[in-house]
């Protein structure tokens, strides 16, 4: 998008300039910026007469075109927006803002202007709830012939929200589960954002959510790591596809509980914590399972070297390691660096015997250099007999 490229309104798309909850709910979050472009998009809107150039808008509001490009954007991202293109020309469709009541129900929404202004500053903008029971009246009681057509669902008759998470329902399977949050604001927009991101559903977030929780708390850390995993090709061994598959297929108390057993050992309460903190990191089980047994092959003990799990655990994170096929490739990659190291420290030890006395060896001296050398050693003999009179 450039300043010179055209744009036009969507024809028959009034919105009202009803701007209390625009003020009281979407600013503190979309900013001044975005407001104003979209206030200047009601008070412009011509019902799609005439073509505009966006060089008019940032003429009109003082804006640069990444202010420009950032407003739309987060305009779009709330649904207040729409942009189409259609090769360099573009039409803009305008949405009516959510009540505050709406915004607020809004789970994501309402978390985000937490974030900014505050709980008590949000519960005070909530409608008070009315007394007594709601008198119920269908659309089908007024207008019968609707039934014909089919049930309210199915004419989309159900007020919906925009980018809706179902975070009733999510609670009600946490509470099944005896999952809770670590941070319910950071953790509930975060679950958001992936569902987002992945298009996914809420229940194949919680699906999720639930495999990668730590000690029962959901970790939307871990759960980026398991999103941001990649296949990986490689020739592992028999002994390495292994350790991934048993890697793979256990938390990391079960796989810890394993290679304790074989030592005649049991879990201590100091292992148990070294596993949080491991988790704490964002690696998931899979990788901190290799961890535990690069761990435990470098010591004959049954107790785990905890310095050096936590040393290894630092540098997966840091290296970016997410799954058990990269902590394996990791390994190999060390040990063939160590081993180059080794074989290139060692050098051939120096000898005090004459080359000459080796069986292989080859006299390479040149004719003239022989000739030379048997002249001075003519003129040597001289001088010793000479010496000797």
């Amino acid at each position: 998008m450039k300043p010179i490229d055209r744009f036009s309104y969507l024809k028959n798309n009034r919105v009202s300039q009803d701007t209390s909850s625009l003020v009281q709910c979407y600013l503190p979050i979309i900013g001044q910026e975005a407001l104003s472009l979209y206030l200047y998009t009601i008070s412009f809107w011509d019902n799609g007469r005439k073509e505009y150039l966006f060089s008019s808008i940032l003429n009109h509001l003082n804006f640069g075109m990444d202010r420009l490009l950032k407003s739309l954007k987060i305009l779009s991202a709330f649904n207040l927006l729409t942009l189409y293109q259609k090769g360099d020309v573009y039409q803009l469709a305008i949405h009516a803002p959510l009540s505050s009541q709406d915004f607020l129900e809004h789970p994501v929404y309402r978390r985000l202007l937490e974030k900014k202004i505050g709980d008590a500053a949000v519960e005070d903008l909530k409608v008070e709830s009315a007394e007594g029971e709601e008198i119920p009246v269908s659309l089908n009681q007024v207008f019968p012939d609707l039934a014909e057509l089919g049930s309210q669902e199915d004419l989309g008759l159900k007020k919906k929200v925009a980018n809706d998470f179902d975070l009733d329902h999510f609670r009600q399977l946490m509470a099944r589960d005896g999952l809770r949050f670590a941070d319910e604001q950071s953790d509930v927009l975060n679950l958001f954002a992936i569902a987002e991101e992945k298009k996914w559903t809420w229940f194949e977030t919680y699906q999720l959510a639930k495999s990668t929780a730590v000690s029962q708390v959901i970790s939307t850390k871990r759960m980026r790591e398991k999103i941001t995993q990649k296949p990986v090709s490689s020739d592992f061994s028999p002994k390495e596809a292994t350790i991934i598959k048993e890697a793979k297929s256990k938390t990391t108390l079960q796989f810890l509980a394993e290679i304790k057993q074989t030592r005649k050992g049991t879990i201590t309460q100091t292992e148990r914590d070294l596993l949080q903190q491991m988790a704490g990191l964002g690696l998931l089980d899979e990788v901190i399972n290799i961890i535990l047994l690069l761990t435990f092959n470098k010591v004959d003990s049954a107790n785990i070297n905890e310095k050096y799990a936590m040393k290894v655990a630092n540098d997966y994170a840091y290296q970016k390691i997410h799954s058990a096929e990269e902590a394996v490739l990791r390994i190999r990659e060390r040990g063939q660096k160590s081993q180059a190291q080794k074989s290139s420290n060692h050098s051939p030890a120096k000898s005090n015997v004459p080359k000459w006395s080796n069986p292989d060896y080859k006299n390479e001296t040149s004719e003239e250099t022989r000739l030379e050398l048997e002249r001075k050693k003519q003129e040597l003999l001289a001088r010793l007999e000479k010496g000797g009179d």
